[in-house]
């Protein structure tokens, strides 16, 4: 009898860790496999730690080359991304559309609709620092500080790679090559800009030197450096650009604001302050075009520095060595803070904890600077002299060095490396609280309004509110001194840095008839740390509606993997791997996968992948921090309804020719308050962390052919499925109001609303005199109070699940003595996609705003001698404005409440076409052009995303229209 125990069955977790140490078990028997070939370099392809011959792997891999990247005519990493048809956009954070949030200055990736979290950024095959500040909870790597003049190749892996990469790979990973053994020393340079507007002008140059061919002489040294600069933009200077079928939908886009140098609202009393010039009075009142101080796209420069070397060491040994630094500046130009009839602010007071309000109050009677004589009447005013701006500044780097060689047939490399982001956040342009007490008056003491004409709620009990002595002086001139102690310095910083070592060999250990298995493990250390932090006056809500977002918290990461290629068959090679990461307070994290490559013939191949994959909590999400923030744009279910009702009325009330023109412009101004007041608020959030949140955990499956029945003609289709568990996020204000408003409030969630007074109301008065002296609550039926703040608690709150069909094909051919045509196609087919924190699993959210089914891009390039041409059509289909079936905002029935026809509340299908030339007719030199978009069209109409009532502004193709790029290249040698 056998004196050992065979188990018919072995635990999963004595399986997983067999597997990972299975290399090395067998390792001892490498000398029996040798590989019997090796006229073909192999190289590392993203998705696998084995090397290969050949890029059609069993994982769906999208490959851009260089010369595919210099014909789209982009300036930036970011831009390259954006136009992957697996690339998402709705969402996604830009530094061009960042002023507002918790991470101006940077951009993310994302892929298949998850998130910036679910997509893995590599550079070289390892990853690069996050970006210095999180977007509120979300860490990213930030794409612009790569340099695009140093990208060899992009590899985009459409499929999980958790088992490969670990973390965040839950969507796919884009794996940034940069140039290999370059030669040479080359200066390039580019400019672009609206043919349309002459604006949005952005320019680059870069530098590339390359010293040593390797084969020759044993080292290869390359260096890169650019420099980038994008130009500032107004709305004004492009506002007559805007699509005139969305300024249909907004009756007041365009029109003045009477929030200006200065006016004071009471009734037929109602006059300018003094100052005012003449020719912005209109319907007796000072005016203001909004647009003058609103920002489409902010000023940026950035420079890039890379440089990565290999040196022959002798015996098949090489080390290298890299290095990266980034510096970017981003200068917003934020629009100057108002005073006038608003609801209040509420925000809180991080140490404390407590609740702070900002009341804006009228003018006592005995005011001096109240020229009315009434008591209550409102100062309207924009603080024109305000120094309002938020300019970032930030570094990014990365620093490693290794050794890399053989050992009989084995591949081995070891390196290590430290990486980090510094981000400084600079801001001037906002009330401070004690400022505004010092300059102003103390806005906490006031006593009740009775004038119906008036529209506020309080008035100042200091008879010098606004005329304070030595203070602030309403439509005068100011010194500095006043203008820095009500509108402070404030600042956020933020810093990550992350320590790291890793190891790894493949090879061949032992032949199968079919060929050798192939073997690689490896193991990483990695040690992250994060440190967000503000100014005092930030801490101790000093700056009136600001939030904070803070932290201090560090973690160490380790983890093993395994990955075998089996060649089953001749034509079978079936690949699995594992990998276990073992992250703080949570339990070790194994995620397996398993892939096959079937090959029938030369010309066939079909694929398959399954896998498991997770994201661990990040340093934000699962440590204990500070979060205060606003939510801009909210409709509240409860009071919406009725404001739009009664902006309707008093935009009717307006039209009667009886009125003055300083009555109908009053009473303008007012429904134009409502609707801001209670259709598009700004609401106090507070967001709780949670310490014992799960990892986020998918499961993902692909099934794809590779078919080229013709020499030079491939396509590939590739069905794709991730169900994605256990999503940490925070469920969306608007969701939490609409479900709040039905009594389902989810567990750990607040919304409170302030008591419900009719004499105190913000929007609604009990005998309005604009309508007849009617009682609008009882009109309209208002029985709630506002919105005063909501409280979010961080959780595994929801489950995605998405499927599609990714579709490609590249093909080739000979014109003879006219030269050459190529055409390809990327294209994705998403056929489900389904989020409970939107709606719920049987909710398929494909069609619904920003998640199109279809998005592709065509090109046809002819190389013609020293000519290339290239043509490109670009599709995203179109979408409804609703985003799922609870946004009851945007169905059938929300889009008849806003005079909306069905045709209206669906964006069209969005087209354009690009074409591009090159010329190297002349020795080392080679001249480009590149016309975007040159049929010149216009965006589909989106009026959600314009927004309803929208005063200024346009959608950012139409305004840019036409878009000329130039460029040159010089090879020295």
């Amino acid at each position: 009898m056998n004196q050992y125990r065979r188990d018919n069955k072995m635990k999963p977790i004595q399986l997983a860790v067999a597997m990972l140490v299975g290399g090395f078990a067998v390792g001892a028997y490498a000398q029996q496999a040798q590989e019997s070939d090796k006229q073909v370099e192999k190289v590392f392809i993203t998705g696998s730690n084995i090397k290969t011959i050949d890029s059609e792997t069993a994982s769906p891999l999208q490959i851009l080359k260089r010369e595919d990247i210099v014909r789209q005519g982009v300036t930036n990493v970011s831009d390259l991304i954006a136009n992957i048809s697996a690339s998402s956009s709705q969402g996604n954070l830009t530094d061009i559309g960042g002023s507002n949030s918790f991470a101006p200055g940077g951009t993310e990736a994302s892929l298949r609709n998850l998130g910036a979290q679910s997509t893995l950024v590599l550079v070289n095959g390892r990853r690069i620092a996050t970006f210095g500040f999180a977007n509120f909870t979300e860490v990213f790597s930030n794409v612009d500080s790569i340099p695009i003049d140093a990208v060899e190749r992009v590899e985009v892996l459409k499929s999980g790679a958790s088992a490969i990469y670990g973390s965040d790979a839950v969507a796919g990973v884009i794996n940034i090559i940069t140039r290999q053994n370059y030669q040479g020393v080359e200066v390039s340079a580019d400019t672009q800009k609206s043919i349309q507007s002459h604006k949005f002008g952005t320019s680059k140059a870069s530098i590339t030197a390359g010293f040593g061919d390797y084969a020759n002489d044993g080292f290869n040294v390359l260096v890169n450096a650019d420099l980038f600069k994008r130009q500032s933009v107004m709305w004004s200077e492009v506002q007559q650009y805007t699509n005139p079928a969305l300024i249909a939908t907004s009756p007041n886009f365009g029109a003045l604001s009477t929030y200006s140098h200065g006016n004071l609202i009471d009734g037929a009393n109602s006059t300018p302050l003094p100052g005012c010039d003449p020719g912005l009075i209109r319907g007796g009142l000072c005016k203001y075009n909004r647009s003058q101080q609103y920002q489409a796209i902010p000023e940026a420069t950035r420079s890039n520095f890379y440089s990565t070397g290999t040196f022959n060491l002798g015996d098949g040994t090489q080390a290298f060595a890299e290095v990266s630094y980034s510096k970017g500046k981003t200068n917003y130009i934020s629009p100057v803070p108002l005073y006038g009839a608003q609801s209040p602010t509420t925000w809180g007071n991080p140490s404390t904890g407590q609740p702070l309000t900002f009341n804006y109050l009228g003018l006592a009677a005995n005011d001096p600077i109240n020229t009315t004589g009434d008591d209550g009447a409102e100062i309207r005013l924009r603080f024109l002299d305000a120094p309002s701006y938020n300019n970032v500044e930030g570094t990014q780097y990365r620093v490693l060095g290794g050794l890399r060689g053989s050992f009989k047939a084995f591949d081995w490399e070891a390196a290590a490396g430290v990486m980090g982001s510094k981000v400084t956040s600079t801001s001037q342009g906002t009330f401070s609280s004690s400022g505004f007490i010092k300059e102003i008056g103390d806005y906490n003491n006031f006593y009740g309004n009775t004038n119906p004409n008036v529209g506020l709620s309080y008035n100042a009990t200091d008879p010098n509110f606004f005329n304070q002595p030595g203070g602030y002086r309403a439509g005068g001139t100011n010194s500095a001194s006043v203008l820095n102690t009500l509108f402070p310095v404030y600042f956020s910083t933020g810093k990550t840095q992350a320590e790291f070592a890793d190891a790894k060999i493949s090879g061949p250990i032992y032949n199968l008839p079919a060929g050798p298995i192939n073997v690689a493990f490896g193991a990483e250390l990695r040690h992250e740390s994060m440190v967000l932090d503000d100014s005092n006056n930030l801490k101790t809500g000093d700056i009136v509606g600001y939030g904070i977002s803070e932290a201090n918290s560090s973690r160490n990461i380790e983890s093993v993997y395994s990955e075998f290629s089996i060649p089953v068959l001749k034509n079978l090679e079936v690949t699995p791997a594992l990998r276990l990461d073992k992250f703080p307070n949570l339990s070790a994290h194994f995620s397996p996968k398993l892939a096959a490559l079937y090959s029938p013939t030369d010309s066939l191949k079909f694929r398959a992948t399954i896998e498991h994959g997770f994201r661990a909590p990040n340093l934000i999400e699962s440590a204990n921090s500070l979060k205060f923030a606003f939510d801009p744009g909210v409709q509240d279910p409860l009071r919406c309804a009725a404001a739009t009702q009664l902006q309707n009325d008093l935009n009717k009330a307006a039209a009667n020719p009886a009125l003055t023109a300083q009555q109908a412009a009053l009473i303008s101004a007012r429904a134009l308050a409502v609707q801001g007041n209670e259709c598009s608020a700004s609401i106090p959030d507070e967001v709780k962390n949670n310490p014992g949140l799960k990892p986020e955990t998918s499961k993902s499956y692909s099934l794809g052919i590779v078919f080229e029945p013709v020499k030079g003609y491939a396509t590939t289709l590739d069905f794709f499925s991730i169900d994605r568990s256990n999503v940490i996020g925070l469920q969306g204000a608007q969701q939490l109001l609409n479900q709040a408003s039905v009594g389902a409030t989810p567990a750990g969630s607040i919304v409170n609303r302030r008591p419900f007074n009719t004499a105190a109301d913000q929007s609604f008065l009990s005998n309005d005199a604009a309508l007849g002296g009617q009682n609008d609550f009882t009109t309209y039926g208002v029985t709630a109070g506002a919105v005063q703040d909501i409280i979010r608690a961080m959780q595994n709150i929801s489950e995605q699940k998405t499927s599609g069909i990714d579709i490609a094909f590249l093909g080739k051919q000979s014109l003879g003595q006219f030269g050459s045509l190529r055409e390809t196609l990327d294209g994705t087919y998403t056929l489900k996609f389904y989020d409970t924190s939107v709606s719920t699993l049987s909710d398929n959210l494909v069609g619904s705003y920003y998640i199109p089914h279809f998005a592709a891009n065509f090109t046809l390039v002819w190389d013609f001698k020293s000519f290339s041409n290239s043509l490109r059509y670009n599709y995203t289909g179109g979408f409804s404005e609703q985003a799922g079936q609870q946004d009851t905002n945007w169905n059938a029935a929300g889009c008849a409440a806003n005079n909306l026809t069905p045709a209206q509340c669906h964006v069209a299908s969005h087209r354009t076409t690009d074409y591009a030339i090159s010329y190297n007719g002349i020795k080392n030199l080679t001249l480009g052009l590149n016309v975007i978009n040159v049929f010149q069209q216009k965006a589909p109409i989106d009026i959600k995303g314009f927004g309803l009532g929208a005063t200024y502004g346009t959608n950012l193709q139409d305004a840019q229209g036409r878009i000329l790029n130039l460029s040159a290249n010089y090879k020295f040698y």
